[in-house]
């Protein structure tokens, strides 16, 4: 294989505290195969976290696996968690290989994978590319997704900081309901009342914090208005509610399309089927710190969106 053929291969130098690191993560086994794996895998982690800081993107290298001796020497993980979207498993490939190998124990929890190959010398290593989360035992080194494309898929996983909501502070592509309807006026036929969608006061005085976004489904041939509401409590809790509309001047939603909201295992808490419904709606809490992901369905088509309370 020809690296020329990989597009935006980075080479990363290997830090001399990163080599003393890995070599005692590598002492600590006592089968040479295992040491030299438990060493790579260090390697690999040390250098994609070493391309992360020099990016100002938050990871958290303690919380990885490489630092705990049992599960290094029954499994092959070299996992690093980007702060507030999860965990990229760091998978080393030697110099010229082919495939990037995908071990059955890091095919779920994990964010993608990124490949690294190391050199000769160990000196440095040359991060390849990516994939996103996948079921395959390999990967061709050729199908690999470029870094520039690994930054916009982190960014896309990144979280709607809801906490932020509450001091005026919106993620783009979040818009008042008002404003939604300014820029698209054919969603003025899909909703009964502009009013019933635009916030009020509540019994206690609050006024809720509503915004809306745009979501394609089914590659573009199908689109919603995802609303998502706050209400502050005197409890921690932030009630939260979560509400689908059609667009384009349909009265229901698409017959099959699913809404779900998932805990941060990923595990579903609420679902519900539209069955030609005018709007889904959900109502939620959660305390400051808590993750849920809001994920709706069509065919075998999905989006997801990320929210960090």
């Amino acid at each position: 294989m020809n690296n020329t053929e990989v597009n935006s291969v980075l080479t990363i130098p290997i830090a001399p505290a990163a080599r003393r690191s890995a070599q005692t993560l590598f002492q600590q086994q006592n089968d040479p195969k295992k040491a030299k794996q438990v060493y790579l895998n260090a390697l690999a982690v040390h250098a994609v976290d070493f391309y992360f800081q020099c990016l100002e993107i938050d990871t958290d290298l303690p919380a990885s696996s490489i630092w705990n001796p049992v599960v290094q020497k029954f499994m092959d993980v070299a996992d690093l968690d980007v702060k507030d979207i999860g965990k990229l498993e760091c998978r080393w490939v030697a110099p010229g290989e082919d495939f990037v190998s995908i071990p059955a124990e890091v095919r779920s929890d994990r964010i993608g994978y990124i490949a690294v190959e190391m050199t000769e010398s160990l000196q440095e290593v040359k991060l390849l590319g990516f994939v996103p989360q996948t079921q395959q035992e390999k990967i061709a080194v050729s199908e690999l997704k470029s870094l520039d494309q690994l930054l916009e898929y982190l960014d896309e996983l990144k979280p709607v900081n809801l906490s932020d909501w509450l001091q005026n502070v919106f993620d783009t592509g979040w818009h008042t309901v008002q404003t939604l309807f300014e820029s698209k006026p054919e969603l003025q036929f899909a909703f009964r009342s502009l009013q019933a969608l635009e916030s009020s006061p509540s019994v206690t005085g609050n006024r809720p914090i509503k915004r809306g976004k745009l979501l394609s489904l089914e590659r573009g041939k199908e689109q919603v208005a995802l609303f998502v509401e706050l209400m502050t409590t005197d409890a921690p809790d932030i009630d939260i509610s979560v509400e689908v509309y059609p667009t384009n001047g349909q009265k229901n939603l698409p017959n099959d399309l699913q809404l779900m909201v998932l805990d941060d295992e990923g595990e579903t808490l609420m679902q519900a089927k539209a069955n030609k419904t005018e709007n889904l709606l959900f109502e939620l809490s959660g305390e400051p710190g808590e993750h849920f992901t809001v994920k709706l369905a069509l065919g075998d088509f999905s989006v997801t969106e990320n929210f960090l309370i």
